[in-house]
């Protein structure tokens, strides 16, 4: 069993047996980005309670099963379109930061990409800088093409790109990698049936781009998804023959590297 760093699921969406078996497979630390509820909010409290049960309620579950759980703090693009309470919801976000279990802000950027988007985008974008904080990006779905010009636009407009290596851009594909990591920023893998990379593309865009600032996350949430990707493609990896140095960039160190510049970020290897 190797040991394994997924850092980016929604464990808020995931039932408790999803984090035993992740244990059993070698997950040691997951991060958890904030993430929509599955259908509308209707206040800021809403908010407020969800980023309680993630720092105190899935940190605490996630340690019964020998996991080491951080949380990223945002309002997350899906939810960043609704005014006020996207603005509301922001200002209340503030009293959550300090708190100990939080690595990052994020996951922030584009879902439909579209000015209510950016304006959200850029303020959260405002608070990492003010606060010296992490980066979580997170690429639309579709038009990713559109959205990592964008994103770079954003991150020049704020002379946000001297400080690339604090910022993560997540769910790359073969169509971003490039420019992502052109960019000097981190770059997520996210392996997800169906919409997203599966293990062979993820490992494809290995191959092509190396190892260095690439990891792989599975994103798991409300929809079809897998708890146990980053295992997976370790799997897949060593079947390829890859080097174990190589595997454990991808699925543990890198990750590490990242978070560990964050001084709320307390695992080690």
């Amino acid at each position: 069993m190797g040991r394994f760093f997924d850092p980016h699921i929604h464990m808020y969406s995931r039932t408790t047996d999803d984090y035993e078996i992740m244990s059993k497979a070698g997950i040691e630390v997951i991060v958890q980005p904030s993430f929509w509820l599955g259908s509308p909010r209707t206040s800021v409290g809403t908010f407020e309670d969800y980023w309680e049960h993630m720092i105190s309620f899935e940190t605490q579950r996630s340690k019964e099963f020998a996991i080491d759980h951080y949380v990223c703090l945002s309002v997350n693009p899906k939810e960043s379109t609704e005014r006020p309470l996207a603005l509301d919801a922001l200002e209340a976000m503030s009293k959550y930061l300090d708190r100990q279990r939080v690595v990052a802000i994020g996951e922030i950027g584009y879902n439909l990409i579209n000015d209510l988007e950016d304006e959200l985008f850029q303020l959260q974008l405002d608070i990492a800088l003010k606060k010296d904080m992490l980066a979580m990006i997170h690429l639309p779905h579709v038009n990713k093409k559109e959205g990592i010009e964008r994103t770079k636009s954003v991150l020049k407009t704020k002379n946000m790109l001297e400080l690339s290596n604090k910022i993560l851009i997540d769910h790359n594909t073969e169509e971003t990698i490039e420019k992502t990591l052109e960019l000097g920023c981190w770059a997520g893998l996210t392996v997800y049936p169906v919409t997203k990379l599966s293990p062979a593309r993820a490992i494809d865009i290995i191959e092509k781009n190396g190892v260095e600032k690439i990891m792989i996350n599975s994103s798991a949430d409300w929809g079809v998804s897998d708890p146990l990707s980053v295992p997976l493609v370790a799997r897949e990896m060593k079947k390829k023959g890859f080097s174990n140095n190589d595997i454990e960039k991808v699925t543990l160190y890198n990750a590490y590297k990242f978070f560990k510049q964050s001084p709320n970020f307390r695992w080690s290897p």
